[in-house]
């Protein structure tokens, strides 16, 4: 609806505004001198009327055609109540379904979310003469695509399913164990290294004839660099189950325990839940008939 405005000048007694219908509309007002009419938001119309004083006017306010048309972006949703983001040379939000009529021009980005589904985004050109319709159906977020992110990534699958906590707790526990892993295999390989010269100098030392001492010495030094080598590989062995560890703790949570599901997984019938009971923790498997 358009709105006109009655604008009355100040010798009139009372000021008072009117609100009109589009192209017609009938005010009916006592006036003392004159009234002006202008169009709000457009082009400005002036129409001075002058009467007596006390006189009774009808006014017929019939508005030629203007360019009137106001530009808007409606965006609707399937489910509604999603969170609405326009940002480009301006930023304006809303909620599913809603309508921006500020005449908006350019290059937007439209980013529409909601908990559960993932993130709509999509780039729009608008105009600020044209009506813009956009309908959204929001894909549902799910436990075995939260699995496939942590199986790259530990965590990512939890940050996916908003558990931004517990995600940022496995990457975390990820980068230290790929870092307590890194440092482990670099001193296994230095220990391993000696163990393997202390090995050349013992056989060397027997093949030359050393004398007894001399190889006593030799299998001590050999000795005691297989006990630090065989060490090493021992901590290595356990950053990788470490690593491994991380990562496969990361996909069964993503997998068993994805928001609001309660951890249940559904294939053809059969439902496989975990089980908590005291001092216990297992998983139910069950099917339907």
């Amino acid at each position: 609806m358009a709105n006109y405005r009655l604008s009355f000048e100040d010798s009139l007694f009372c000021c008072q505004n009117y609100t009109c219908l589009p192209l017609l509309a009938a005010v009916y007002f006592r006036l003392s001198e004159g009234v002006d009419i202008e169009l709000i938001g457009g082009e400005v119309l002036l129409k001075r009327i002058l009467a007596t004083a006390g006189v009774v006017v009808v006014l017929i306010v019939s508005v030629p055609a203007l360019s009137l048309a106001q530009g808007s972006v409606t965006v609707t949703s399937a489910p509604g109540g999603a969170q609405v983001e326009l940002k480009g040379d301006a930023v304006v939000t809303g909620i599913t379904p809603t309508t921006f009529r500020f005449g908006l021009a350019g290059k937007y980005r439209l980013r529409v979310s909601a908990p559960g589904y993932e993130t709509y985004k999509r780039d729009l050109l608008l105009d600020p003469a044209k009506e813009t319709v956009v309908d959204v159906t929001l894909v549902p977020k799910t436990r075995f695509k939260a699995m496939a992110r942590s199986l790259f990534i530990p965590g990512w699958g939890q940050y996916y399913s908003d558990q931004k906590a517990k995600g940022l707790t496995f990457t975390l526990l990820a980068a230290a164990s790929v870092v307590g892993y890194v440092f482990a295999d670099n001193d296994f390989d230095q220990k391993f290294a000696h163990f393997n010269d202390r090995l050349a100098a013992f056989d060397n030392a027997v093949k030359t004839g050393a004398s007894r001492a001399t190889l006593e010495l030799r299998k001590q030094e050999l000795d005691a660099a297989q006990n630090d080598a065989y060490d090493a590989e021992n901590v290595r062995r356990i950053a990788i189950g470490s690593v491994i560890g991380v990562w496969g703790l990361s996909l069964l949570d993503a997998l068993f325990f994805f928001p609001e599901q309660h951890g249940a997984v559904t294939v053809k019938g059969l439902t496989l839940s975990p089980d908590y009971r005291s001092q216990r923790f297992g998983f139910t498997l069950s099917a339907s008939f």
